[in-house]
């Protein structure tokens, strides 16, 4: 399956139950969404997993259904 692989501080932003279509990185605000993006650049990659597998340290994936994004799997780092 594909996923939408973001990294913890951008999963902070309104992305669940964003439209794909409306999802543009640079304006994901809240949280700590946009701080990130100007100290770290934030990033969003798509990513071929299986229901198995885990998202690395960090990372939050999230599916796509009915074309909105849905929060799916999340590994947050809690060492900072």
């Amino acid at each position: 399956m594909r996923v939408l692989e973001v990294d913890q501080w951008t999963s902070t932003g309104k992305i669940e139950g964003k439209q794909l279509s409306e999802l543009n990185l640079a304006g994901v605000e809240g949280g700590d969404a946009k701080a990130a993006r100007v100290i770290f650049g934030g990033w969003a990659v798509w990513r071929d997993v299986k229901a198995t597998d885990e998202p690395g340290i960090g990372n939050v994936w999230f599916r796509v259904d009915g074309g909105c994004l849905r929060l799916w799997k999340t590994n947050y780092c809690s060492s900072d």
